[in-house]
């Protein structure tokens, strides 16, 4: 094997000394970086401490769920770091833990300050059974997520559902209950109040039964895509509505005390039941 000329081999040999030098300083240059990060992040992180959650933490909510619990589940008391919450993930999980709330918003002022708002559901139907009288404490909003609440409910229209124990807390509305909630949603709008629908029973296969404000007679409904509401659906039960109230504007409407809006085969005819007729 040829060897090297000496000035060769010395010219190699401080080409990779230098070379192992210059791997070293960088070495030493990001392990410097990374402690100072590190302990810059420590400083960082210390001042996020929540020393006094009265001028550090700002919760705004409803009249059902307090503040105080809203804090309580974010994990916000003395003590805690800012730095150290998952806040998008604790906004799910609250949402989830909590139904009575529609949506939540975080707005961090770090290091040291968070500001939460969260908007409560608004109830629109209470949720019974069929045979019942008792208040099950359950109401529905427009959206059809079931929750609790009993303030200022006793208005409300009240859809009848077949067995206990309904349509479960923390679950949106399905099928025939769904369809009620479309019914009673829509017979809110100035077009249809004069309905002054008072409950609706969900109990039959084919129609839904709503007691109508109007001398409490009944109405039987149905439409197309009853069960599945969509804008669809909500349209086509808009059109059977406005038939209704035609129909309960006759001369015969003061005397029906059953109306059968639920012949889809026929879609354009209502039937009424008179007090005479059914004699």
């Amino acid at each position: 094997m040829k060897k090297l000329p000496d000035n060769r081999r010395r010219g190699t040999t401080r080409r990779i000394v230098a070379a192992v030098t210059a791997l070293a300083l960088v070495g030493l240059v990001a392990a410097g970086a990374a402690t100072a990060w590190s302990r810059l992040h420590a400083t960082w992180v210390e001042q996020c401490v929540v020393t006094d959650v009265s001028s550090q933490v700002s919760v705004t909510s409803g009249k059902m769920v307090k503040g105080d619990v809203i804090a309580e589940n974010f994990g916000l008391r003395k003590g805690a770091n800012l730095a150290l919450i998952d806040f998008d993930a604790k906004r799910r999980e609250v949402l989830a833990k909590i139904p009575n709330l529609k949506s939540i918003s975080v707005v961090k002022r770090l290091p040291d300050k968070v500001t939460i708002v969260a908007e409560e559901r608004s109830p629109i139907v209470r949720m019974g059974i069929k045979g019942s009288r008792s208040d099950t404490g359950r109401v529905a909003d427009a959206e059809g997520m079931v929750f609790l609440c009993s303030r200022g409910t006793r208005m409300l229209p009240v859809i009848r559902e077949t067995a206990a124990p309904g349509s479960p807390v923390g679950k949106r509305l399905e099928g025939r209950a769904a369809a009620a909630l479309q019914l009673l949603d829509l017979a809110r709008d100035p077009e249809f109040q004069e309905l002054g629908i008072l409950e609706v029973d969900i109990s039959k296969p084919d129609y839904v039964s709503a007691t109508l404000g109007r001398s409490y007679s009944t109405a039987k409904i149905a439409w197309e895509g009853m069960d599945d509401p969509s804008p669809a659906s909500r349209a086509e039960l808009a059109r059977r509505l406005g038939l209704l109230l035609k129909a309960i504007r006759t001369r015969i409407g003061d005397n029906a005390v059953i109306w059968n809006a639920a012949d889809l085969a026929n879609p354009g005819r209502i039937y009424a039941d008179t007090k005479e007729s059914i004699k």
